[in-house]
């Protein structure tokens, strides 16, 4: 029996390369992913500097309802909630993008 790959993962691995910000939010959300803290240390591990800062919820809803409907209840203090964004500050040596787009 072969091992199943969920390519939700990959999905937003590639999402990150191509210089994309990420949430814990965004990742559940965009790609179905339970844990993107594992697809984050997975692309630490392959030898991507990635960077982490903290932002407000209300921004990282923001980007969010750009592509989905996302609503929060009423009293949710969104503007003091704070969590955290990835992003990929430098690439690997040897990385070649798929794509040939300028990053």
């Amino acid at each position: 029996m072969s091992k199943i790959i969920h390519k939700g993962n990959i999905a937003l691995e590639d999402y990150v390369i191509q210089g994309n910000r990420i949430s814990i939010l965004e990742g559940v959300l965009y790609f179905g992913v339970s844990n993107p803290y594992e697809a984050i240390r997975r692309l630490k591990k392959k030898g991507f500097i990635i960077n982490k800062s903290p932002v407000t919820m209300a921004k990282i809803l923001t980007r969010i309802n750009k592509t989905l409907k996302c609503e929060h209840y009423k009293n949710l203090p969104v503007s003091s909630i704070t969590m955290h964004e990835w992003w990929l500050s430098k690439w690997q040596k040897d990385y070649l993008p798929k794509d040939k787009k300028e990053f």
